[in-house]
């Protein structure tokens, strides 16, 4: 395959062909209205026999932005960092632990309770729009965050070439994996070619997350924004978060989707738009656990700790596959929005995932019994 299918737009690859078909068109238009509905008939029989002979090809969509204008939400994260003046900055997970600022990502295993009690913070419970929040970012993290036993794990396994081994000791750090990966299976193991995702490998595990905002710009052509943190603050100012988070309601307002996913070259695990939050069809998006937590990434460990937090999260406890393919058209249509998303058309490193002590204990499965 080269280059990723973006649309069921057909053209035939003879523009005389197209031609035909368009003329023919025309003249059946036409007759509708001052011809017999026989020849009508007879036309549109031609017509069909035209359309049938064609070879269809998916037409790529455009990656150039159609957007001009003012991206009112740039720069919020910046804004936001200067009035709380150090206070949103990472620090020791002793410090947090004493304040009771919960982290992420943890084990989301049926079951699991986390050691940290956090009181009353109970995460949302419900699709995020229920609650007026929007996606503002989709971003991936190399491997999975988060644990779910026997799904995505320290067991799991994945591409072991010298190259990607390379890679990953040069690059981001891996976390868990899925244990869907096959070596014997040319699904796992042909390459794709990448035409808008950087970096990716076909076999591999990610962990994609889809930061949801009250206070993103829903619906407008600056929902979307790299960094994240400028979309999740978008249309608040400093005095406004200092209330609600002191108020500890930021967990009501900040949430994130998390899927983990195995990467295989098979168009029959297409999914046209990734980009706008979790898949929910069958058995995906079927098994949800809640809980409360921090943002992630590797700037985070367990002895340095998120002061975003506490904020809600939503994380399918099933791996799953999904189709090079689907990746790349989520980084195409990442390409088209109003802010510059280039920084996360990539993998992100996986932070650690959270020991028992700074885990919160508010987990809820779906209504399952732990």
């Amino acid at each position: 395959m080269s280059g990723v299918q973006y649309s069921n737009v057909e053209k035939s690859s003879s523009s005389g062909m197209m031609s035909k078909v368009l003329v023919a068109l025309g003249v059946v238009t036409f007759c509708g209205v001052f011809a017999n509905v026989g020849l009508v008939h007879q036309m549109q029989k031609d017509v069909d026999h035209i359309v049938s002979g064609m070879e269809p090809e998916h037409a790529p969509m455009s990656t150039k932005s159609p957007m001009s204008g003012t991206n009112t939400c740039e720069g919020q994260k910046k804004t936001i960092e200067t009035y709380f003046n150090g206070a949103l900055d990472n620090g020791s997970c002793a410090d947090k632990l004493v304040a009771g600022v919960e982290q992420a990502g943890g084990n989301v295993t049926v079951g699991y309770e986390g050691g940290l009690d956090v009181g009353t913070d109970e995460p949302i419970k419900e699709p995020y729009y229920k609650q007026k929040l929007c996606p503002v970012n989709v971003h991936w993290h190399l491997g999975a965050e988060h644990l779910s036993v026997g799904q995505y794990d320290e067991t799991g396994s994945g591409p072991g070439s010298a190259s990607h081994r390379k890679l990953l000791a040069e690059g981001a750090r891996l976390g868990g994996r899925c244990h869907k990966y096959d070596s014997s299976v040319e699904m796992y193991t042909k390459e794709y070619d990448w035409q808008h995702c950087v970096g990716m490998k076909v076999g591999e595990t990610y962990e994609v997350h889809w930061p949801h905002s009250s206070v993103g710009a829903c619906g407008t052509p600056n929902q979307y924004q790299t960094p994240f943190y400028d979309g999740v603050l978008c249309d608040i100012d400093g005095p406004t978060l200092a209330t609600v988070i002191s108020g500890n309601q930021l967990h009501l307002n900040v949430g994130v989707q998390a899927q983990i996913f195995t990467i295989v070259n098979d168009e029959n695990y297409y999914y046209p738009d990734l980009m706008r939050g979790m898949i929910v069809d069958g058995d995906k998006g079927s098994e949800i656990t809640y809980y409360t937590g921090s943002t992630t990434g590797t700037s985070r460990d367990n002895s340095v700790c998120s002061a975003w937090s506490p904020i809600t999260w939503q994380v399918d406890r099933t791996c799953h596959l999904i189709s090079a393919s689907t990746f790349d058209k989520m980084c195409a249509d990442m390409k088209s929005q109003r802010d510059d998303m280039s920084d996360d058309l990539y993998a992100h490193g996986s932070r650690e995932v959270t020991t028992d002590t700074i885990t919160a204990n508010n987990q809820d499965f779906n209504g399952l019994a732990p």
